[in-house]
């Protein structure tokens, strides 16, 4: 394997052996969350400045979806059968990356040999107001409850501290190390691919995406079901999810209007959603029903 394409892999395997950010009351047998789990050597010192690079970039992503997920999971919550109580932090282990790569995770990562570290915070979240910052050790108190602090020990010494965690829907999105733009749900996880991530610069239309996603999970789509209809659906709940969590519609609707050839040349591989100008159409159609009815929280429409 050429040097550059080890060091890659070994830093999605790095970042992505931990549990989901915003995931806070989770069962411990369900981490780690892997999108490349493979065992690599710690590069060499003249490398380290490349292999931080991919790391810092893969952060910067990982941040970025898990910041625009946050949102519309808190704020779809009274939409979801599940939910789960979520402070915005993410935390990691040293155990949780392989062998191989745990040199690598202590060098480049938030933590320490033994316990349980802060990995991310997510801006405005409980975690944030209570001003947890990565790196602090947790030591008693996971997963987090209401009715009990989480004991934080910042260098310094420890020192309970209370968070009220919020409900949010059962829907954690990652950011997945893949070429070619695409975001995919298995029914429990949605993924984006680091080409998606990247090439969706502006976060509602990153946001639309990931409700779009979220709408399969809530609506429980399968893959063997008739296709047009449940991306169709897809779409049109995505507008709901958007508002819901304060975002422009409008202004993202006119986007993908503008953008409309982007969209086309990304679905040409595509054998499940319709031609861009139906969805389009759909998209349109949805908007203009959200804005002729009443402010305020909008239910999913009945199927």
């Amino acid at each position: 394997m050429a040097r550059p394409l080890l060091f890659t892999l070994a830093a999605f395997a790095l970042l992505g052996c931990s549990d989901a950010i915003a995931e806070t009351a989770v069962n411990e047998d369900e981490l780690p969350h892997a999108t490349i789990n493979v065992a690599a050597p710690a590069p060499e010192m003249d490398n380290y400045t490349e292999f931080a690079a991919i790391v810092a970039r893969h952060q910067a992503m990982s941040e970025r979806v898990a910041r625009i997920s946050r949102r519309l999971r808190v704020a779809n919550a009274p939409l979801c059968d599940v939910t789960r109580l979520d402070a915005g932090l993410s935390t990691h282990r040293l155990d949780d990356y392989p062998p191989d790569i745990r040199p690598l995770a202590l060098h480049f990562m938030t933590l320490g040999e033994d316990g349980r570290f802060i990995r991310a915070i997510v801006p405005g979240s409980p975690a944030d107001q209570a001003d947890i910052r990565p790196g602090e050790e947790i030591i008693s108190g996971w997963p987090i409850q209401p009715d009990r602090p989480l004991v934080i020990d910042d260098g310094f010494g420890s020192a309970p501290i209370a968070i009220t965690p919020e409900p949010a829907c059962v829907a954690p999105a990652f950011v997945i190390n893949a070429p070619r733009p695409n975001a995919s749900t298995d029914g429990r996880e949605i993924e984006l691919s680091t080409a998606l991530v990247e090439q969706v610069g502006d976060d509602a239309a990153l946001a639309l995406i990931i409700a779009h996603e979220m709408s399969h999970v809530l609506r429980g789509h399968r893959q063997d079901g008739p296709r047009w209809v449940a991306e169709l659906q897809a779409d049109t709940d995505a507008l709901t999810l958007m508002r819901n969590a304060g975002y422009d519609i409008d202004a993202t609707v006119a986007g993908w209007e503008v953008g409309i050839e982007i969209h086309r040349d990304s679905q040409s591989l595509s054998a499940t959603h319709p031609p861009v100008e139906i969805r389009l159409h759909n998209l349109e159609q949805a908007l203009a029903r959200l804005n002729a009815g009443p402010d305020g929280f909008v239910r999913l429409a009945v199927q």
